[in-house]
């Protein structure tokens, strides 16, 4: 039925640098200039390691991606697969990975959307992001460096920091323990048999998404083991952050209940596509990948992205009724009658819609620190970053709800502020 794979969380609760890096009683301290060493690349021109607080009066600009430090306990090489690191199949064996601390993008290139947050302040508490230590990089792009060529660097720097923090864990006893596994169903319990149908935004090179390295662009709509996508074998370019896919809370919500209340026979992924003939062609394949290859009985449907993966999802539903499989499907902060929040489609026919998060307007104070300062933030054109000002969150605040679902009472409500807040 399925691979198992089995996290194993050691719980972090204060980052600080030091002489040597290490991971001793919850207190992470790592060597700056060895780290430095580790995300360094001729690409960029400037870079730093900063590390944010919970509580601390600090604004960060551009945060664009956030992760979860994890590696491979057994084969740390073959952390997230033909991305970073060397190929081999995801999803199985076990992870081990850090919780409370996360590495956070500074992204400099040009971008129509780029995100902020704050770590203290009343604005802190819409985004559980806020309850982590962030250890930011902050890389600009060498001269002449072309914005594709910049992220892949950032990311591999990213990714290479992830792993090598991750590493201090494998022989740490963990605070908590997660099993995912789709074991054979009973067949005389009569479960419901529940696709997982997700349409991801693949429209140009940074918005993007990889499959163990290879790019999403021109993909057909295909099946993929749940554990594979919690464990490293997708990874968004410049989207939403990938924290949202290494703890992606409908695969973890279908692989609890699996056996009990629905039997999850697996995931079609699509890919986003921008004429209307192909979101129609790539509706039909996917659901019919639900429906005869899966046998699945229902359909739960989720995207990625904005306009048009919301089109793309509509059309993915209809199939799905079509061929006799009930749908539904999240929108994250869609609606009419809210500020911001933007609701493109309007088919009566889908009737089962789930609006997971809103959006807000918020004041920010000033702050004492910015991390990014010198990033161009569209969304604040105009607005002096440092505060006080008024913004409406949608598509700005980062963490304040993620496409797929989570939102800021979501998204690791376990977590309390690692130090206290000021």
């Amino acid at each position: 039925m399925g691979k198992r794979l089995q996290i194993d969380y050691v719980h972090v609760r204060d980052v600080q640098f030091g002489e040597k890096t290490s991971l001793v009683n919850g207190v992470l301290t790592i060597n700056k200039e060895e780290a430095m060493k580790i995300v360094s690349s001729d690409l960029f021109g400037t870079i730093d390691l900063k590390i944010a607080k919970p509580g601390e009066s600090c604004r960060i600009l551009s945060i664009h991606d956030v992760m979860q430090p994890r590696c491979k306990a057994d084969h740390p090489e073959e952390s997230y697969p033909g991305i970073w690191g060397k190929l081999a199949p995801a999803g199985e064996g076990r992870t081990v990975a850090l919780k409370g601390v996360v590495i956070s993008d500074i992204y400099y290139a040009k971008c129509n959307i780029k995100y902020y947050m704050d770590m203290g302040g009343e604005c802190a508490k819409y985004s559980n992001f806020s309850r982590h230590i962030h250890i930011c990089i902050d890389a600009t792009p060498g001269e002449g460096v072309a914005d594709v060529t910049y992220a892949e660097a950032l990311k591999h720097a990213s990714l290479s920091l992830n792993v090598y923090l991750a590493k201090l864990a494998i022989e740490l006893k963990p605070d908590e323990t997660e099993v995912y596994e789709r074991k054979s169903v009973d067949p005389s319990k009569h479960l419901p048999k529940v696709a997982y149908l997700v349409t991801h935004m693949a429209s140009h090179d940074t918005w993007n998404f990889l499959y163990y390295g290879q790019s999403a662009l021109n993909f057909l709509p295909m099946i993929v083991q749940p554990t594979e996508i919690l464990d490293g074998a997708m990874i968004w370019r410049y989207w939403e952050p990938n924290y949202f896919l290494q703890n992606e809370v409908y695969i973890k919500e279908l692989m609890k209940r699996h056996g009990k209340d629905l039997e999850f026979v697996g995931i079609v992924f699509a890919n986003n596509v921008m004429k209307i003939d192909g979101k129609d062609t790539m509706g039909m394949i996917a659901a019919t990948l639900c429906k005869d290859t899966l046998g699945a009985d229902c359909v739960m449907l989720n995207k990625s992205g904005m306009g048009h993966c919301q089109l793309d999802s509509a059309l993915a539903f209809n199939w799905c009724q079509k061929l006799g499989m009930p749908a539904a499907l999240n929108l994250s902060a869609v609606s009419n009658d809210q500020p911001g929040d933007m609701l493109v489609i309007a088919d009566p026919n889908v009737d089962a819609v789930i609006n997971s998060g809103r959006n807000w307007d918020l004041h920010h104070p000033r702050v004492e620190r910015l991390i990014g300062e010198h990033s161009n933030v569209p969304c604040l054109l105009g607005v002096d970053p440092w505060g006080p000002f008024v913004h409406t969150t949608n598509f700005c605040y980062q963490g304040i709800w993620s496409q797929l679902g989570d939102c800021y009472v979501t998204t690791d409500s376990d977590i309390v502020p690692a130090v206290k807040e000021v």
